[in-house]
């Protein structure tokens, strides 16, 4: 996972698929990004993510909760963009499609 912070927005790209495999190890390289940049705003670009989970999902509810502060998802595809809209995540945080 790559990230870049320009004028104060911090952007994480997110990559592959997101699941319960991999969700706990995610997390945590997010928190590791994100740890030392709290007056950023903070921006995930979803353009390489293929598929997201549950669990995936409960990775991006959280990370707004521990950065206390709300994120945006960008880039999104068609069939991911689906997965957060029925899951109704576009009420708790911005959530746009490519």
């Amino acid at each position: 996972m790559r990230s870049e912070n320009s004028e104060g927005i911090l952007t994480i790209f997110l990559m592959g698929d997101i699941d319960a495999q991999n969700a706990a190890d995610i997390q945590q390289e997010i928190r590791e990004i994100v740890k030392n940049q709290k007056d950023s705003t903070l921006v995930f670009d979803a353009r390489e993510l293929m598929y997201i989970s549950s669990a995936g999902l409960r990775v991006m509810l959280t990370v707004q909760k521990e950065a206390d502060r709300k994120i945006s998802i960008i880039n999104l595809s068609p069939e991911v963009l689906e997965i957060f809209r029925m899951a109704g995540f576009q009420y708790l945080m911005e959530v746009k499609g490519v």
